[in-house]
């Protein structure tokens, strides 16, 4: 072997997604959040959200619109985790239209719903979201179909 140059190089290479944070921000950013959270809990009664929730909505004959509500409210008083109020308030009609305008040959009443709504967009959510449990675990999706069930348990706290 003959070496004709060698270099400073260092013997480890940098990763091209190398992070560079920016602590303080991140720090600030934590705080605020931590703090917002803690007022928001502080100035509301947790104790009967899901009372009130029950009272005003029905989860069984309720449009989308409505469970976002649903959801939003037991966010904001800390009873449902972020991971969980983003699920139920995926807009699957939404998602159904983009896939529609990207994969052609999608029929026109495509849908990403598992349960049928009424005719005013209404539909039982609690049946809703086992019936994508089900449907996850027919495809081997074993968080899907544990996170779906949890869901379902959720709003069945709501049920008249």
């Amino acid at each position: 072997m003959n070496i004709n140059h060698i270099t400073s190089m260092p013997s480890h290479a940098l990763s091209a997604k190398s992070a560079i944070r920016n602590t303080e921000t991140e720090d600030q950013f934590s705080k605020e959040v931590e703090k917002t959270q803690n007022t928001s809990l502080m100035e509301k009664d947790t104790s009967n959200i899901w009372e009130e929730l029950s009272k005003k909505y029905d989860v069984t004959n309720a449009t989308f619109d409505e469970l976002k509500e649903i959801s939003m409210s037991l966010y904001e008083y800390g009873e449902i985790s972020f991971k969980e109020h983003a699920i139920l308030t995926f807009d699957f009609d939404r998602g159904a239209e983009s896939l529609k305008e990207e994969i052609s040959g999608l029929s026109p009443n495509f849908t990403m719903y598992a349960t049928q709504a009424d005719a005013s967009g209404k539909r039982n959510w609690i049946e809703e979201f086992q019936a994508r449990a089900d449907r996850a675990f027919g495809y081997g999706n074993l968080i899907g179909h544990h996170t779906n069930l949890s869901l379902a348990g959720i709003l069945q706290r709501l049920e008249r």
